[in-house]
């Protein structure tokens, strides 16, 4: 962490930002894709450059840093896989910007499911794996994310639940440190 505080909430909000874009630019384009005439098809030049132009601005981010952002540190300490940090991702995002949920409810193609699943995360993400839902998987054994309770929704297929972040995880990546009542 680098000497002054600020600078380092700086920095780390400002990776966590642009990964948070190139998450969302993930559930445009699979809003694209299932409000195509001709269905799912293979990416197009164009999508394939916005996710590259995206992914080269966190990489200038992350050049930025004097350290690692959080998102990187977790993802190493807890062994998520890109797929696995998308979905935490998407977790937070829906807690941190409010364009999260209409972006959720367009790429599920239902405006009555504005909020993550892992239905959508399997769709939306590349190198999706089903493993990552298991309950001894990184993100639901250390209790990164979790089911919501929602009612009617808490017998519903595991890939249509709702989830959310931890308050404690959401709070480490935007650089928050506080001790968890729970300890």
């Amino acid at each position: 962490m680098p000497n002054d505080p600020e600078d380092f909430l700086t920095i780390n909000q400002r990776a966590l930002s642009a990964r948070l874009d190139v998450v969302r630019e993930h559930l445009r384009q699979q809003a694209s894709r299932i409000n195509s005439e001709k269905g799912p098809e293979k990416e197009s030049d164009l999508e394939t450059d916005a996710l590259d132009s995206l992914e080269r601005k966190y990489a200038e981010a992350v050049e930025s840093a004097n350290s690692l952002p959080v998102i990187e540190a977790l993802s190493a300490l807890f062994g998520l896989s890109e797929f696995e940090r998308n979905v935490l991702l998407l977790c937070a995002g829906m807690e941190l910007q409010a364009s999260f949920a209409t972006a959720c409810a367009d790429a599920q193609g239902d405006p009555q499911r504005p909020y993550p699943t892992f239905g959508l995360a399997l769709a939306a993400f590349p190198e999706a794996h089903w493993s990552a839902l298991a309950p001894n998987a990184p993100l639901r054994y250390w209790r990164l994310i979790e089911f919501a309770s929602s009612a009617g929704l808490a017998s519903a297929p595991l890939t249509n639940r709702p989830l959310r972040i931890d308050e404690r995880i959401l709070h480490c990546l935007c650089g928050i440190a506080h001790l968890d009542e729970r300890l």
